[in-house]
C-alpha cells in the first residue's frame, strides 16, 4: 500500500488542481490515513467485504470528526441547555463515547438524533481506499499497467471496491448526492490525472526495489486469491497428491519448471476432502498461463 506520505502527496495535489475537492476539518490530513491503517486496532479500515468493518469505520471517523445533532427533546434527555429545534452538540470524543452509552441504554435518544460525519472525511477516507487498491493492481496486474494504460488502475481499483461503493449508497452528502456518486466522480478526477499519479506510484515502488507487474508472477498471491473468491477449500490436489497452499505452490513450480503437466483439483470449503471428485480441475504446462487463469478471478 503506498506510504502515508505518498497519500498526502495525492491529497494535495488534487486540493490544488480539482474544482469541488476541498478539505476543510482541522486535523484530518494529518490524522486520516493512520486512523483507517492503524490508530483503530485495524489495517484498512471499513474495507473488508463484511458491512460490520464499514460501520467501525463509520464509528472511528465520527468519534474523531464528527458530531451529534438531535431535536430539543432529546437534548433534555443528555441534560445539554438548548434553545430549541434541530442543534449540534459539539461534542469532545469523550461525550461522543457517552452519548453513544447513553443512547444504548435509550434508544429513543439515536431515534431524533443525527450521527453527522463531515464530507471531506468521508471523501477523504474513500480516497484513501480507492489508491491503496489502485497500487495493489498495479503492483499485481500481469503483464504489467504501462503509463499509457494508467487510467486501468483506478478501474481496476473501482472494480475492486464495488462492494465499499454499495455500503456508501446509503450515506448522503450535505448538498443531497449519495456517496456512492462522490465515489464515481473520485474515481472520473483520478483517471483524468492517472498519469502523474502512475508516476507518483511507480516512484515508490521502485523505492522499495518492485515495479509495476513485480507480483504479477507471483503464483502463491494468485493461487491464494482464487481459493478465496471462490470459496475452495485450503488444500489441493496436485497431480494426485493434497497439499496445503504453501506446498502446493513449490510443487507446482517445481513441476512446471521441470517441464510437466500440472493437474490442479479443488473442492469447495465446505466439502473440505482434497479427493476426487473435484469441484475445479486446472491443467497447464505454463506457470504463465496458469498465473492468466487464475488472474481473471482475482480480477473480479
Amino acid at each position: 500500500m503506498p506510504s502515508w506520505e505518498v497519500h498526502r502527496l495525492i491529497y494535495d495535489k488534487l486540493q490544488r488542481e480539482v474544482s469541488g475537492f476541498f478539505v476543510w476539518t482541522p486535523g484530518l490530513l494529518d490524522k486520516v490515513d493512520e486512523i483507517i491503517d492503524k490508530a483503530y486496532g485495524e489495517h484498512d479500515l471499513g474495507r473488508g467485504p463484511d458491512i460490520e468493518d464499514f460501520r467501525r469505520l463509520l464509528e472511528a471517523l465520527w468519534l474523531e470528526f464528527g458530531d451529534i445533532c438531535c431535536e430539543e427533546d432529546a437534548y433534555k434527555v443528555l441534560a445539554i441547555a438548548i434553545d430549541g429545534g434541530l442543534k449540534c452538540l459539539g461534542l469532545s470524543y469523550i461525550q461522543k463515547l457517552e452519548f453513544k452509552r447513553k443512547a444504548l441504554l435509550n434508544p429513543e435518544i439515536s431515534k431524533r438524533c443525527l450521527i453527522y460525519i463531515p464530507d471531506d472525511v468521508l471523501v477523504l477516507a474513500t480516497l484513501h481506499h480507492i489508491l491503496d487498491v489502485a497500487l495493489d493492481c498495479l503492483l499485481k496486474t500481469y503483464p504489467p499497467i504501462t503509463i499509457d494504460r494508467s487510467e486501468q488502475m483506478f478501474e481496476c481499483a473501482k472494480a475492486g471496491l464495488q462492494h465499499y461503493k454499495d455500503y456508501l449508497r446509503d450515506l448522503e452528502t450535505m448538498r443531497g448526492h449519495t456517496f456512492d456518486q462522490v465515489f464515481d466522480w473520485l474515481i472520473e478526477v483520478l483517471k483524468e490525472r492517472s498519469k502523474q499519479i502512475y508516476t507518483i506510484l511507480d516512484d515508490y515502488l521502485r523505492s522499495r526495489g518492485l515495479s509495476p507487474g513485480s507480483r504479477g508472477e507471483d503464483l502463491g498471491f494468485y493461487l491464494k486469491c482464487y481459493i478465496e473468491r471462490k470459496e475452495y477449500y485450503g488444500i489441493l490436489n496436485v497431480n494426485g497428491r493434497p497439499l496445503p497452499l504453501a506446498a502446493a505452490v513449490n510443487h507446482i513450480s517445481k513441476l512446471l519448471k521441470e517441464g510437466k503437466k500440472v493437474v490442479i483439483g479443488f473442492v469447495l470449503k465446505a466439502r473440505a476432502y482434497p479427493y476426487p471428485p473435484f469441484d475445479e480441475v486446472i491443467e497447464t504446462s505454463n506457470v504463465s498461463d496458469l498465473i492468466k487463469k487464475l488472474s481473471e478471478v482475482c480480477k473480479e
